[in-house]
């Protein structure tokens, strides 16, 4: 038996010193900086020397910050404008797509295209598209006699082009993902509601939305923590500019680090986000037991 005990020691000690890399990667490049931020948030610190902890006047500083209420106002919009669309788009063409139509897997490669390629390099060929003068978006408003717009030096239009980047850039992901739900809706349940009805809207809404519900909630939730965290599409076209009417709140966060050095106030905002995101998340999980189809129930 002592023999066993000792084998077991051994094997449980070389398992431990096999992990032990794993445990040391996350706990430098993960664990450590969320604590260090978190007391970072407490003090007045501009990246060098010492931290000078503060309390909690970084907080009461962040409640009367004019600029990081425009931010967050705008990262709603933002929210709200992009994860509708997005849902409802992706769920469009994933439709189409798992139809018997010519060409399928090639528009399936098209599509997926945007979601492998640089953010950047995306961003600006849309700077091009949004451009007042040789833009052509602006053209084809032109080609249909309407006046052209300045997309992205204009207060009322810059986060609106950032929006429809954005969707853009994040469908091709949110497609295949819908397409996958799709196809693994069994094919007997359109069968049996066949019988009863022809209503092609009748087996959509009746079956195949119920059945990729938790694939709807997936995408859902997973558009709201990325609009939330927009940040290289904003930065890229517009700046945040003109003025602070593109500004989100990831932006001003980095602004606060790397432009202005306040590296505790910045801090205090992430953290500031990372609960306004884990509500929103929280209340979406909430609520979907109320439309959410699971098999377990």
């Amino acid at each position: 038996m002592k023999t066993k005990s000792k084998l077991a020691q051994r094997q449980n000690f070389f398992g431990y010193l096999l992990i032990l890399p794993a445990f040391v990667i996350i706990g430098v490049f993960s664990l450590y900086p969320i604590l260090n931020g978190l007391f970072l948030s407490f003090c007045e610190w501009e990246g060098i020397g010492n931290a000078a902890f503060n309390g909690i006047e970084n907080y009461i500083t962040l409640f009367h910050d004019e600029v990081f209420g425009i931010a967050l106002l705008n990262t709603l919009v933002f929210v709200l404008g992009t994860v509708p669309a997005v849902i409802l788009l992706s769920l469009m063409f994933g439709s189409l797509l798992n139809q018997k139509i010519v060409g399928k897997k090639f528009f399936r490669s098209v599509y997926f295209l945007p979601s492998v390629t640089s953010g950047v390099a995306i961003a600006m060929i849309w700077k091009w598209i949004f451009n007042e003068n040789t833009g052509l978006l602006n053209f084809l408003l032109y080609s249909f006699g309407l006046d052209s717009v300045s997309w992205l030096t204009s207060s009322q239009f810059s986060l609106i082009s950032v929006m429809i980047m954005s969707v853009w850039k994040s469908l091709g992901t949110n497609i295949v993902i819908m397409l996958a739900a799709l196809q693994g809706v069994p094919r007997e349940l359109y069968e049996v509601v066949s019988m009863d009805t022809k209503s092609g809207f009748r087996k959509f809404f009746h079956i195949t939305i119920p059945m990729i519900s938790p694939t709807i909630f997936l995408i859902m939730v997973m558009s709201v923590i990325n609009a939330f965290q927009a940040f290289d599409q904003v930065m890229a076209l517009t700046g945040g500019g003109p003025g602070n009417s593109s500004m989100v709140v990831v932006l001003y966060i980095y602004n606060q680090a790397f432009k202005n050095f306040k590296m505790g106030y910045a801090s205090t905002l992430a953290y500031v986000l990372f609960l306004i995101i884990l509500a929103v998340t929280l209340i979406q999980w909430y609520g979907k037991k109320h439309w959410v189809y699971s098999e377990v129930e």
